[in-house]
């Protein structure tokens, strides 16, 4: 499993002032494709909490 901390690579090309225009244009881009790609991400990870908490339930 690959996992992208696109926050901390945004907040980073934001604060270095020498990244271009056109590296924060490929940035957002890829960004929002994730994001649309992602579908309900928040909804899935309450149902994973969720998952979680009754398999530790039952693991006690």
């Amino acid at each position: 499993m690959v996992v992208v901390a696109y926050g901390t690579a945004i907040g980073q090309a934001l604060e270095n002032p020498k990244t271009s225009l056109d590296e924060l244009i490929v940035l957002r881009d890829h960004a929002t494709a994730i994001l649309k790609a992602q579908g309900d991400l928040k909804g899935a990870l309450e149902k994973l909490e969720v998952e979680i908490r009754d398999r530790e339930r039952r693991k006690k």
